[in-house]
């Protein structure tokens, strides 16, 4: 009789772990205390790492491993390489943002240089500054677009396309000291259309999403409408340029 009544105990407790494993199977959730489960509070979960390394396929993620920036077979064109950028609110880099444009850049592409080149670009072009030339920068952009085609062969400007998206940047940005360079811009946007129109490919036409590709890639900060003010005044100095140089 107590044999009898032993196994049925033990019947009774076998079937009880069973039913107890098979709602775990089902649930995917264990009612025993398992070296994984205390891990897991621990600290094994608390940096995603799973989640973390999905990220970073958008240059979100931590993992190091580089792929914020564009891949072999992206549209972009001369990555800032090495550099973080300036990270928008997702987190990726600057220029890898969503939102920029289909649009040919060429010399423009310069713009995802590392911010240490462009600092260094921007030095150099302060330190070689041609004082004559600070009345030319002091036009309008369409009087800088005339006075080019006029006097193409005895000006000196700036023509480095990474040295005038340094100079745009520092200007828009408010750190570029005009008094320096003796400088009076007839207004912010026309010198930087001036810096843009200049840094363009003579043969690659200003849009306005070429203006917003590099609002977005260079973090200016334009509103829309300046945007394309921007863009139809630096047209019209790389049409200048262009027209000039033949």
């Amino acid at each position: 009789m107590m044999k009898e009544n032993k196994r049925s105990l033990s019947m009774g407790v076998a079937y009880a772990l069973f039913a107890i494993s098979a709602a775990s199977l089902v649930t995917g959730v264990s009612v025993f205390p398992t070296s994984a489960h205390a891990e897991e509070h621990d600290g094994g979960k608390g940096g995603q790492g799973g989640q973390g390394g999905q990220g970073g396929q958008g240059g979100q993620g931590h993992d190091g491993g580089g792929k914020g920036g564009p891949s072999d077979d992206s549209e972009g064109k001369g990555p800032k390489a090495g550099s973080q950028g300036k990270p928008g609110s997702s987190g990726k880099p600057a220029w890898a943002q969503e939102g920029i444009p289909e649009v040919e850049l060429g010399r423009l592409s310069v713009a995802r240089s590392p911010d240490k080149v462009l600092d260094r670009a921007l030095a150099e072009v302060l330190a070689n500054w041609v004082p004559a030339n600070s009345a030319l920068y002091s036009m309008t952009a369409a009087a800088f677009a005339d006075y080019v085609k006029a006097n193409w062969d005895s000006i000196n400007i700036v023509d480095s396309p990474l040295q005038n998206l340094a100079l745009m940047e520092a200007l828009l940005d408010g750190t570029l000291n005009l008094s320096a360079i003796n400088v009076n811009p007839a207004s912010t946007l026309d010198l930087a259309a001036i810096f843009l129109g200049v840094a363009s490919d003579k043969t690659v036409p200003i849009s306005t999403d070429t203006a917003i590709a590099l609002n977005i890639i260079m973090d200016l900060g334009l509103t829309s409408t300046q945007v394309e003010t921007l863009a139809d005044k630096a047209e019209d100095v790389r049409e200048a340029v262009l027209e000039a140089h033949g």
